[in-house]
């Protein structure tokens, strides 16, 4: 029929699907190795680029070709490359720390063992290193430091689509459950002089950001330790949960709603910050990231809508509304049953 599109040939499709691995692991050698950093100073040859950076020139040459035919580097004059727009992603200042931390030795080793976390439920991660990611991450200090900075990164780019997908003015108070070295808190206070913020996360891991929150904040901010599953403070106008439910299986996820619940007033809400599964007809990021959940948690995992549904109904709330947010991810607004 005129115009029909040809079928992709199938070998062709399995080649390219498999070479993702080899995609991602020069997208994260590119940042590890200060390549997208060089460049976004300013456009360079190959040869200046591998004096700059001790690279082999042959080999540095060949990464270059590679980034060039996925449109992270384009060509420029004098045989100089330069950063596309997705390249740019890719520095520091945006997503570079997040590309560092998935291709480090520790995050990439776990999903050559993706076959034993599909056969029993448990995590890949603890199989390969012995111990759970939050466990190998306290022993393992650099590493922990990588996995900040990719969690920063992440949540500097959803915090500035949550403040143009929520309107802040009429909250007076906020509570970031479990919300790690307080990035999130830090980017709404700032753009709202007004709001009076809480964070609350383990001691472990808020303690190095109270001197920050509190030197930039002052009486505008208190750091609570705590078991967010099990006490956040009361009272507040607004609990933002975001990245944190996927962390946990059903359980865990619906303790935590239930202590937010039981902390809410009557007029309080809640804002969720998660990816939404689309059915598996649809090519889903969200549903990859289900699987690195599997792999790094074990009970970790993503969801779909009904889903949260439920989990939002059994914890006494009831799901307000949906918001687009950032990609993939959705902001769910809740509040009291």
């Amino acid at each position: 029929m005129s115009g029909a599109l040809t079928p992709p040939d199938p070998t062709q499709r399995v080649m390219e699907l498999l070479a993702g691995k080899w995609v991602a692991s020069a997208l994260c050698t590119a940042v590890t190795l200060g390549v997208v950093d060089a460049l976004a100073e300013r456009p360079a040859t190959p040869l200046e680029l591998a004096d700059q950076l001790r690279c082999d020139g042959a080999a540095l040459l060949r990464l270059l070709d590679v980034l060039v035919a996925e449109q992270v580097l384009a060509f420029g004059p004098g045989d100089t490359y330069a950063l596309t727009p997705s390249g740019e992603m890719l520095t520091q200042q945006h997503l570079g720390p997040l590309a560092r931390f998935v291709g480090s030795p520790s995050q990439w080793a776990p999903w050559a063992d993706l076959g034993y976390s599909v056969q029993t439920g448990r995590a890949a991660f603890e199989h390969t290193h012995g111990v759970d990611l939050f466990g190998y991450l306290a022993s393992h200090p650099s590493e922990s430091r990588v996995y900040d900075h990719a969690v920063d990164a992440f949540t500097r780019h959803e915090a500035s689509a949550l403040l143009q997908a929520y309107d802040f003015s009429a909250v007076r108070r906020v509570v970031d459950v479990g919300g790690g070295r307080g990035t999130l808190l830090v980017e709404l206070l700032r753009h709202w002089p007004r709001l009076q913020g809480e964070l609350v996360d383990l001691a472990n891991v808020v303690e190095g950001a109270r001197a920050r929150l509190v030197d930039e904040f002052g009486p505008r901010c208190r750091v609570v330790a705590a078991d967010f599953r099990h006490a956040v403070p009361a009272g507040a106008d607004l609990y933002v949960i975001k990245r944190v439910l996927h962390n946990w299986d059903d359980a865990g996820a619906l303790e935590i709603l239930r202590t937010c619940a039981q902390a809410m007033p009557a007029q309080g809400r809640l804002l969720i910050a998660e990816g939404v599964l689309l059915p598996p007809t649809h090519r889903d990021v969200v549903r990859l990231l289900d699987l690195e959940m599997l792999v790094l948690t074990g009970g970790g995992r993503e969801r779909r809508k009904p889903q949260f549904r439920r989990l939002l109904r059994e914890a006494g709330l009831r799901l307000v509304e949906t918001r687009p947010l950032a990609g993939t991810t959705k902001l769910m607004i809740a509040g009291l049953r």
